[in-house]
């Protein structure tokens, strides 16, 4: 099997995170992936551009980097990456974020135990400035396809970051599609609806930064636009009833449009677990 790495970089990603991000997908990893596909989602800093060209040094048949003229968004970036993948499966993993040591060895080893498994997502333990802070925030999904299926009628099952996903699975369902602040959601329900089957590991392998703009990034309007979208799909494709989207998407808009003070405990209180 052969296996890639799939990451999008933009403009306002800090450096430091990056190089730690990078580090953690390669020079950390007990198993090394074959590939580590980047997509340069529109110009950036000069400094990003610096840890970039010093990670490839000596590795650019592995690192592939896709520079975009300008900035499409996480959907189309995402797109533009996994078309230009050619590993068998893509582990998914952000610019600001660290994956645990053995991340790749367990999952690949996981997905070559269970040829049927098309996307295997873990646990992931949230940190504001470090991972070796005392106070990090698990978030577990549910371990087993049924669990996930049922979660998915009403918000994301799966930590995108985390993900292992068969690139054949990915490619029959059209890979990633524009949807903002939504576009791992909007993909795991089209791959729910087309048969996919699904799997989470009941361990942490990845520690995600939220200091770097949590609060905004659950602002944005643009979160309420993608949720009505995303349930008239499973309405559509009778996933849930039209009762059950009405009330998945007053709940969703009403937590958008939610003072930041009070926003952040109620998301660990009904979207963490």
């Amino acid at each position: 099997m052969k296996y890639s790495v799939l990451m999008s970089i933009y403009k306002n990603d800090n450096p430091d995170f990056l190089d730690l991000a990078l580090r953690s997908i390669y020079e950390q990893q007990t198993k090394k992936p074959d590939e580590i596909v980047i997509v340069i989602d529109g110009p950036i800093t000069d400094s990003l551009q610096k840890v970039l060209d010093d990670f490839k040094k000596d590795k650019e048949d592995i690192v592939k980097v896709f520079p975009q003229e300008k900035n499409q968004g996480l959907g189309v970036a995402l797109k533009i990456g996994s078309e230009q993948c050619t590993g068998d499966y893509i582990f998914r993993m952000d610019s600001d974020d660290i994956s645990a040591p053995t991340r790749f060895e367990v999952q690949s080893k996981y997905v070559e135990e269970h040829p049927d498994i098309d996307v295997l997502g873990t646990n992931i333990l949230e940190f504001n400035e470090t991972p070796n802070e005392k106070k990090l925030r698990l978030r577990k999904c549910c371990p087993d396809h049924d669990g996930i299926v049922n979660m998915s009628k009403m918000r994301s099952p799966m930590n995108h970051m985390s993900v292992c996903i068969k690139k054949s699975a990915l490619d029959k369902v059209g890979g990633y599609l524009p949807m903002p602040y939504a576009e791992d959601y909007y993909l795991w329900v089209r791959m729910i609806h087309a048969g996919c089957i699904f799997a989470n590991l009941d361990k942490v392998f990845v520690y995600v930064r939220i200091g770097n703009g949590f609060s905004s990034r659950r602002s944005n309007k643009e979160i309420i636009s993608s949720s009505k979208k995303i349930q008239a799909y499973m309405v559509d494709n009778k996933m849930i009833s039209k009762g059950k989207a009405r009330r998945n998407y007053i709940f969703r808009s009403t937590f958008i449009r939610l003072p930041r003070w009070i926003k952040k405990p109620l998301y660990y209180l009904f979207f963490r677990k």
